[in-house]
């Protein structure tokens, strides 16, 4: 799932040849671009000292306005440039990023060689069928059935169909070996008929669990157990607020049931087991305890509390984080700082600079819809990606651990 760049010494041999040849010591403020045209129309040849860092180099072409025009190189290693006496060379052909030729005018490389930037996994969020023992993407349940003392699940994969698996009874979540019947999916809130009952299955000793509407004056969703002779045992009722009842199964040997509930908010599946039934003059009251609980929830709008992603409360977050640079001896140990963001593309996520140049690679998880910043402390930040089943927080750290150059300005014909 994370993808690491390999990183070979950019700065250290190079570093000592700048220092031989006259003008390019340590004192220089930007080094003078060496451009000069090839037989190829509108190339332009880029040379540069690049900072003494082990690293990898991402290069960026910019116009006169500041804009990031063409990502010339992204992460690459040395080995990807030409290697002169006294420079590294590479050059650019006048496009931008989509393939059209650039106008005519003056424009600018710069760029970052970044060095070691150490990435961790911390969680995932929103979704608790997924996890890095089981990476499958799993976006809704769509039916249950009883297994021994679990349960069977079919689930809806995104983008990749259906997938069956078992929850134990502690909730953990093993692949079965039946594949998965085709199941159709209706979203919670679809019309329903008022048809009753909503599900059913049987129960142990010949009982009956049947999700239906109450027939009281206000209408509300009950689970009911009924014996063999049609008699009501007893009834549980999932307060309105809560995700209502849409599917159920009960174990056959003993007074536990699964339900798949869901609202507009949140869809889960929880195992409940009867503890201990009271009669209360006609009525009887029957305790339940939860045995395990998993839920999918809708987070398209979460934000940031105390270094994790929530639904509710929390902070936006922000766009970039500023970051202090080491200081590149090349330019006088100026100690620049750079504003990092969190980019996305069909390969996966990426810190990148406010203006669009990529950085380090963060992961390899595709149909990504948002990735967002956030601060963590002075030298990691933290990446929330969310590919809309689940959203998943990285950390990086020693994100210092980066060197500026500039190219100097050059004129494109």
């Amino acid at each position: 799932m994370m993808k690491h760049s390999t990183r070979l010494a950019v700065g250290s041999a190079l570093f000592l040849l700048a220092l031989s040849v006259p003008g390019r010591g340590q004192t220089q403020d930007s080094p003078d671009p060496q451009v000069s045209p090839s037989a190829a129309p509108r190339k332009v040849r880029i040379s540069f000292l690049p900072p003494p860092l082990d690293g990898t180099i991402s290069l960026g072409i910019y116009d006169s306005k500041g804009t990031l025009v063409r990502v010339l190189h992204r992460e690459s290693n040395i080995d990807e440039f030409q290697i002169g006496h006294d420079a590294l060379s590479t050059s650019w052909d006048g496009d931008n990023d989509n393939g059209e030729p650039s106008p005519p005018g003056k424009y600018r490389a710069r760029g970052y060689v970044v060095g070691d930037l150490p990435l961790e996994g911390v969680g995932f969020y929103f979704n608790d069928w997924v996890s890095d023992e089981h990476p499958a993407r799993i976006e809704k349940i769509c039916a249950i059935a009883a297994k021994d003392d679990g349960v069977i699940v079919s689930a809806r994969l995104a983008h990749a169909g259906l997938m069956t698996l078992i929850c134990g009874a502690a909730g953990d979540v093993i692949p079965a070996d039946e594949p998965a019947t085709p199941i159709e999916c209706k979203d919670a809130t679809a019309d329903r008929p008022a048809a009753e009952p909503i599900a059913s299955a049987p129960g142990k000793e010949g009982t009956r669990w049947v999700i239906e509407v109450s027939r009281n004056d206000i209408a509300r969703t009950e689970v009911r157990q009924y014996s063999a002779g049609n008699e009501l045992l007893r009834s549980l009722t999932v307060p309105a607020d809560e995700p209502q009842p849409r599917g159920i199964a009960a174990s056959p040997q003993a007074d536990r049931i699964f339900l798949l509930e869901e609202n507009a908010a949140e869809q889960r599946l929880r195992s409940l087991s009867l503890l201990t039934t009271k009669s209360a003059g006609e009525q009887s009251i029957s305790d339940w305890t939860v045995d395990f609980e998993k839920k999918i929830m809708v987070h398209s709008e979460f934000r940031i509390e105390n270094g994790k992603a929530v639904v509710h409360g929390g902070e936006v977050p922000p766009k970039t984080v500023p970051i202090k640079l080491q200081p590149n001896p090349l330019e006088k140990h100026k100690r620049g700082t750079v504003a990092l963001a969190a980019g996305y593309d069909h390969a996966g996520s990426f810190l990148k600079t406010a203006d669009g140049l990529p950085l380090q690679t963060i992961s390899e998880t595709q149909h990504l819809a948002r990735a967002v910043i956030a601060p963590h402390d002075a030298k990691s930040i933290d990446v929330f990606q969310d590919d809309g089943t689940v959203v998943e927080q990285f950390r990086v750290m020693n994100v210092d651990a980066m060197m500026a150059f500039d190219c100097g300005d050059f004129e494109l014909k």
